[in-house]
């Protein structure tokens, strides 16, 4: 029987804005590994998006209000701190030289893994952490090209097995995510719809204040 390491989850992601998307996807995490450590990320400038509406300061300050109400759950704030894109490989190299042999996972969408191949270094990823993609409704795995042969490399039926590996595993667990996006949340905004239920009111009472996303400041 493998042994079970100490398990660091990387949540990453521009939360531009923070939604209940990523919470619920942090929370089954959770009910899953109840012991891990679980982080959401910011990047600060993702190199194969638009750069964010909301500033660093700002995404970090979202992140901090919601997750006072979970102290499960961090805010790991070090790629605000370069002035250059947020390759998740640089970023990587930092987290394991700090976890040591920890089982270190970083989740990431179906969609975001189907373009892993597009990355930065992104074959050196693997031998930094496990990779565990997170299936929203009717998303699969690729069956063919670069991506679905890197998969097959690397995959773990098992996604409860994670924790006996340091890296070098690709898990898939299909969830009962909610389909929502920061991006879907925006275009409601643009589109003069509430965002209201997609997200915390907390949230949407900062962007409010703030005037996010073209919203009218509340007086």
């Amino acid at each position: 029987m493998l042994q079970q390491k100490k398990m660091d989850i990387i949540l990453g992601g521009t939360f531009d804005p923070v939604h209940f998307g990523h919470l619920r996807m942090t929370q089954e995490m959770l009910n899953r590994f109840p012991d891990a450590n679980v982080s959401l990320m910011p990047a600060a400038y993702p190199p194969h998006r638009p750069e964010p509406g909301a500033t660093p300061r700002q995404r970090i300050e979202m992140l901090e209000r919601v997750l006072k109400q979970y102290p499960e759950l961090k805010v790991d704030s070090r790629e605000l701190s370069r002035p250059e894109p947020s390759y998740s490989v640089v970023t990587l190299k930092e987290i394991r030289r700090e976890v040591g042999n920890d089982c270190l996972v970083f989740l990431m969408g179906a969609d975001a893994f189907a373009k892993i191949d597009e990355w930065y270094q992104w074959q050196e990823l693997i031998e930094l952490t496990n990779i565990l993609v997170v299936g929203r409704p009717s998303s699969e795995i690729p069956t063919a090209g670069t991506v679905a042969t890197f998969y097959r490399q690397h995959a773990l039926n098992d996604v409860m097995q994670l924790p006996s590996y340091s890296h070098g595993k690709v898990g898939f667990c299909q969830m009962p995510q909610l389909d929502i996006s920061s991006s879907y949340i925006r275009e409601q905004i643009n589109q003069g719809f509430s965002p209201r239920f997609l997200l915390p009111d907390d949230i949407l009472d900062y962007m409010y204040q703030h005037g996010l996303y073209g919203l009218n400041p509340k007086s």
